[in-house]
């Protein structure tokens, strides 16, 4: 499932927050299942030194609605980054460069990016490693703030070259769990380990196809009376009977009938 770009936040958020000497590592979600995993590759599977932050996405992620929400709306255009440098090329133009830009751009008229959307609940954890106490609760506590005061996601959604964005918030949830006694930990002390939970409020799964624009044109109207009516049955029966065919409304002719005759 597309969740690796809420992943790769999170991780570049933790990293960003870390001075530049720190020896603090931070894993991302596939290292931290292989983190007491051994496997047949030995150039995969290293030593890890405490301290580090290992990130762990929840198994299950919850669709909030099983329906497709629609975030374009009628006039809300969205451009792809190619659509917008060829416009903004053509601004500077004039001539026959100019027309030159605006034959490249008729590509775009029949066709709108539409803006797709089924909104998820993604739940993180945050599990800090450290030998001592005193280290953990540093850790945990500097953690806590910078998540509390700085929720913000921005995603950069890739598809169809659209560079659109969108923010998502991170809500640390309620409880902060001393996870030390798990069964990896071969003694009392050799690690100690705390987790944080986290919840990405306002996620979504993104959408963002090409849908073929379609137009109306508005025709004038007359509206028949009776006698009006029998004469333009009249004359479809006869068009009818004469080519064999149905033919198109718009080449049947309307007449009259003059009641003076």
């Amino acid at each position: 499932m597309p969740c690796r770009y809420y992943d790769d936040l999170i991780i570049a958020k933790l990293k960003r927050w870390l001075p530049d000497k720190s020896n603090l590592r931070v894993l991302k979600p596939d290292e931290s299942k292989r983190l007491f995993e051994l496997t047949a590759d030995d150039n995969a599977d290293g030593e890890f030194k405490l301290p580090f932050i290992a990130v762990s996405r929840n198994n299950d992620i919850e669709l909030l609605s099983n329906i497709k929400n629609l975030k374009s709306f009628d006039g809300l255009r969205l451009y792809t980054e190619e659509e917008k440098a060829l416009r903004e090329k053509a601004a500077k133009l004039s001539g026959k460069e100019k027309e030159e830009v605006l034959k490249q751009l008729e590509k775009y008229t029949n066709q709108t990016l539409v803006f797709n959307v089924i909104p998820i609940r993604i739940q993180y954890n945050l599990d800090i490693y450290t030998k001592t106490m005193d280290e953990m609760d540093e850790y945990v506590r500097q953690f806590l703030f910078k998540l509390i005061n700085n929720p913000v996601l921005k995603v950069e959604i890739p598809y169809n070259n659209s560079a659109i964005c969108h923010i998502a918030n991170i809500r640390v949830l309620n409880t902060v769990s001393d996870t030390s006694a798990i069964s990896e930990r071969i003694f009392s002390g050799q690690f100690s380990r705390y987790t944080i939970q986290l919840e990405i409020q306002d996620a979504f799964l993104f959408s963002l196809p090409y849908k073929k624009n379609w137009k109306l044109y508005a025709t004038d109207t007359d509206l028949l009376d009776e006698d009006e009516k029998s004469c333009f049955e009249l004359e479809v029966s006869k068009t009818i009977s004469q080519s064999g065919e149905i033919e198109p409304l718009d080449d049947v002719i309307f007449k009259k009938e003059d009641k003076n005759q």
